[in-house]
């Protein structure tokens, strides 16, 4: 028995991640739409072209793609070295505008999966610090808040953060109101053409200790198939959560030393 087509949409579909996301559906039949900020050459059903800094693009990409959508992954996201306010943008802002936006055209069942970062550890004590960030629904309102923090931190951590919480403080809603589960996927370091900016952004040396630790870094073959559950309906009861894919490099942090075998 063939399987009925789905209809997906990846957004960050040109590359990375985003790209091997949007192959896999691709591959599997389903109608894939591929969003990115630049044209490629994504194996899928239709490509749309959108700047997600942009919150009047956005809402314009989103009155043309029409309803019934079964899936969305949102795996955009800048580095560290970018601009701190595009960072926050696309990595958040953007998410938010996106996800929420899409929520009346998901069918009923649908899911959304948008990804973040172990670089997010930390978030739970972060709740009143990212209080403001959290309030900012425009670009205007984002970047006020980032001139008042510490330059020091980093804002990619902080944006994932963000993200994770705000999928999270949604989930609920999205699933009383429109019948739709939302959930992040948090890979560890991973094998794609913006590796190095998070070297140069997170220093080589940290990722350099999380390889040796858990002995390579990830590829998109590791992370994707998490995507594609949380998609699925075989997840249809995961709902507000944060998924780790990172190797199990993270556990130990919280918990202690690993057992010695």
């Amino acid at each position: 028995m063939v399987s009925p087509q789905r209809r997906v949409i990846v957004v960050g579909a040109g590359s990375g991640i985003g790209a091997a996301t949007a192959t896999h559906f691709h591959q599997r039949g389903d109608h894939v739409l591929a969003i990115d900020v630049r044209p490629n050459d994504t194996p899928a059903a239709r490509h749309e072209l959108c700047d997600l800094r942009d919150a009047s693009a956005i809402t314009a990409l989103l009155g043309r793609i029409g309803p019934d959508w079964d899936a969305l992954a949102y795996v955009a996201g800048l580095p560290g070295t970018a601009p701190a306010a595009d960072v926050l943008k696309v990595n958040y802002l953007g998410m938010r505008l996106f996800t929420t936006g899409m929520l009346p055209l998901l069918r009923q069942g649908a899911a959304i999966v948008t990804v973040a970062s172990v670089a997010a550890l930390g978030w739970q004590q972060r709740l009143g610090d990212l209080e403001g960030l959290l309030d900012a629904a425009d670009a205007e309102s984002v970047e006020r808040w980032q001139a008042t923090q510490d330059p020091n931190y980093p804002v990619y951590s902080t944006s994932k953060q963000a993200a994770i919480i705000y999928a999270k403080r949604l989930a609920p809603a999205a699933w009383r109101k429109y019948g739709v589960r939302v959930n992040t996927v948090s890979p560890g370091p991973t094998e794609t053409p913006i590796l190095a900016d998070f070297e140069d952004s997170m220093g080589k040396e940290v990722l350099d200790t999380v390889k040796a630790t858990i002995g390579r870094h990830a590829t998109v073959a590791d992370i994707v198939p998490v995507i594609a559950f949380l998609g699925s309906p075989e997840s249809r009861w995961i709902n507000g959560q944060d998924i780790h894919v990172d190797g199990g490099f993270v556990a130990p942090l919280s918990v202690g030393a690993p057992v010695a075998l």
